[in-house]
């Protein structure tokens, strides 16, 4: 994941470890823009960018809806109505969607990458290994007496 996107993600847990409330809600907010930006979902609402990185396949449809539910909680306090109060239950529901979000976007294709690319090298080193038996296999008949 970029790491901007990281640093504003842990940064919104820390707003949350300080009881800063809305800052934690509103830096989860803004990383769930910020991850559809990434990904060249750059014009539109955040309504929009949500729903485009589901089209394009990038998040489930349970995170879309959850990543919704992200937007409305914080358009108020992002459009400066700050006589919403911010529970601390609600604060970590949201910073919960942000993870699923970033799990999707970033996390988990990355983890399957990994996975496929160690499969794939174990692969090749059985590969190997048995062509370097073969060929001495092959050398051990070669010899006299052999």
């Amino acid at each position: 994941m970029p790491d901007a996107i990281a640093a504003a993600a842990s940064e919104g847990y820390e707003c949350r470890s300080i009881g800063a409330l809305r800052g934690a809600a509103l830096l989860a907010r803004a990383v769930i823009e910020a991850t559809a930006k990434a990904k060249d979902i750059k014009s539109g609402n955040l309504q929009s960018k949500i729903d485009a990185l589901h089209e394009r396949g990038l998040i489930r449809e349970h995170v879309k809806e959850a990543a919704h539910e992200a937007r409305f909680f914080g358009n108020d306090m992002a459009h400066g109505d700050f006589e919403v109060e911010v529970d601390v239950d609600s604060a970590d529901e949201v910073l919960v969607i942000m993870d699923e979000v970033l799990n999707d976007v970033f996390q988990s294709p990355a983890r399957t990458e990994r996975l496929k690319q160690s499969r794939e090298a174990r692969k090749i080193i059985a590969e190997i290994d048995a062509a370097a038996e073969m060929r001495a296999i092959e050398g051990a008949t070669d010899q006299p007496g052999g």
